[in-house]
């Protein structure tokens, strides 16, 4: 990510989005168990709310603390890039839960339905 502003709209289009995939799964097929399809929308909320919490972090070392201003500029963009990637890391990890939730609550009949107009 290029900015903190760019992280948090990606994590926030990326959580809506599931959420929408699943309330709209939910709508198309009634099927679905409503309780699990409030489980998996907590999770997504709780997941955004999380993330969104560990992407406000800060370097707190002051430029006098180095030698020069480039190795000051230096340890600030490794550390945010180390941090960033963790964040994107576990973020990724969180998703891939919650679309094996996602799957794991379609029933076998709407997985054969989807799986037939897919193949149309």
């Amino acid at each position: 990510m290029a900015n903190k502003r760019d992280l948090k709209k990606f994590v926030r289009n990326t959580c809506g989005a599931l959420a929408a995939e699943i309330i709209f799964a939910r709508a198309a097929f009634p099927s679905i168990e409503g309780k699990k399809v409030q489980e998996i929308v907590t999770d997504i909320a709780r997941l955004q709310g999380d993330t969104l919490t560990k992407a406000s972090i800060s370097f707190d070392k002051s430029p006098r603390d180095f030698e020069t201003r480039a190795a000051y500029h230096k340890a600030r963009t490794d550390y945010y890039n180390k941090a960033y990637t963790k964040l994107l890391d576990n973020f990724d990890e969180a998703v891939l839960a919650i679309v094996k939730n996602m799957n794991a609550a379609l029933p076998a009949d709407v997985k054969a339905e989807i799986k037939k107009v897919a193949a149309e």
